[in-house]
């Protein structure tokens, strides 16, 4: 078992997130989804069939989702957590709360980046005779951006932007509250 999987199998809701992002992003454009696996023992982790999108940009939409969708989870989280860490709550309860919602907001952060799939998928398109030249054009810069995001993942770039994004909703508080 590689220690990629084993650190998707821990962190298992951002695996969630973001097979639940590609869905919701199909969903929204009215994208036919054929099937969905939210988390299973295996590569890949999670995965979303869905039909082919109309265009390029549909495409490129449901790839990227779960980078929006993701990063936006995992702020609010984080957020929450912060303000429960100041809150006057108990500490039996406040502390184990806050440390869980770091690990949350840290799980969907790590897996907001595009996978190696949603690569692939937008790749086959670049090379299919039925995609024209604008849609090509479109297509190449952003299979550029989600490689470029795996070549990140092998240097850990994913875990370094998790950290970030889970620590900086209590910075902000901090600066903001004196």
């Amino acid at each position: 078992m590689s220690i990629r999987l084993i650190v998707s199998l821990l962190t298992f809701p951002g695996v969630v997130v973001h097979e639940f992002a590609h869905a919701w992003a199909c969903r929204r454009l009215g994208i036919r989804v054929v099937k969905v696996c939210y988390l299973r023992l295996g590569n890949p982790v999670g995965y979303v069939l869905h039909e082919q999108p109309a265009s390029a940009v549909q495409h490129i939409m449901v790839a990227v989702a779960p980078f929006f969708v993701s990063t936006a989870a995992a702020l609010a989280v984080s957020l929450l957590a912060s303000l429960l860490a100041a809150s006057p709550a108990a500490a039996e309860f406040r502390d184990p709360a806050v440390l869980a919602g770091a690990w949350l907001g840290f799980s969907i952060a790590l897996h907001a980046f595009p996978s190696s799939g949603d690569g692939d998928a937008l790749w086959r398109d670049v090379t299919s005779p039925h995609m024209g030249f604008p849609g090509k054009l479109l297509l190449v810069p952003a299979v550029g951006l989600i490689r470029l995001c795996q070549a990140g993942t092998a240097i850990w770039l994913d875990a370094l932007f998790a950290t970030v994004l889970v620590a900086l909703p209590p910075l902000l508080l901090v600066a903001f509250m004196g």
